[in-house]
């Protein structure tokens, strides 16, 4: 008697990797690729905040010290840079464009290698708004000049002067000289030292937010009292240049 042999069982094989769809492909290069966009962006806020800060504040201790060293050169100024008025705006760029007749062009020196000193003082405190320590003002607003510190606006009002001494500095980035120049008060005194050697005090009447193209906060008297006046001018909101913060303090008598 013959006996049928039971049939083969095919041998198993492992489960095929199943395609996924282009679909599915593209949503993972997609996501991948703004992974890779993000850790730019990042790399590039880290630089923009931190190095930049340091290479300023190092800009700024050296000048302090030859200034108060009496080693500045008079003459001396930025040779090249981009300039910060209507020939576009940076993205941190404090300045303001139209009216005034303050613009920097390119190239263009605003005068001595720094102007003034600038102190922030809250009479009957210690603490100090706006900025702990004394700045040094660049005569100039040139791209180039605002990455050393706050730059004087040219053909404005020197220190002390009838008119209006105005001055210009990064709300963020390169020092950050006035990031926190939100928080300064009606009746704080500015202080501002001249080559001389001579301190003006200035008292802070008003701030406001501005369009950047509100170039009249330049002019001559800009409050209309008749008294001189100091105009300080960075980025409104931080992080964002679309609009102007803009202090002004009349000189005390």
């Amino acid at each position: 008697m013959t006996t049928e042999a039971p049939p083969r069982q095919a041998a198993s094989q492992p489960p095929g990797r199943a395609r996924r769809p282009w679909g599915a492909r593209l949503l993972a290069v997609a996501g991948w690729t703004l992974i890779a966009a993000g850790s730019v962006v990042a790399l590039y806020v880290v630089y923009a905040m931190f190095f930049t800060d340091l290479a300023t504040e190092r800009e700024q201790r050296a000048l302090l010290e030859a200034w108060e060293a009496g080693e500045l050169d008079e003459a001396a100024g930025p040779a090249d840079g981009e300039a910060s008025g209507d020939e576009g705006l940076v993205p941190d760029d404090p300045t303001l464009d139209g009216g005034g007749g303050a613009e920097a062009s390119a190239g263009e020196v605003g005068g001595a290698e720094a102007v003034a000193l600038l102190e922030f003082h809250r009479p009957g405190s210690d603490e100090r708004p706006v900025a702990a320590s004394t700045l040094v003002v660049i005569g100039g607003v040139t791209v180039a000049d605002l990455q050393r510190g706050p730059g004087h606006y040219p053909d404005t009002a020197m220190p002390g002067e009838d008119g209006n001494f105005a001055v210009a500095g990064h709300r963020v980035t390169y020092g950050r000289p006035f990031f926190r120049l939100d928080e300064i008060e009606p009746g704080d005194e500015i202080h501002v030292i001249d080559r001389a050697g001579e301190r003006f005090v200035y008292e802070v009447a008003s701030s406001e937010v501005v369009s950047p193209h509100d170039g009249w906060v330049l002019g001559e008297d800009p409050l209309e009292t008749g008294r001189p006046t100091l105009t300080l001018t960075t980025c409104h909101p931080r992080f964002s240049a679309a609009e102007r913060l803009v202090t002004f303090a009349e000189l005390r008598p």
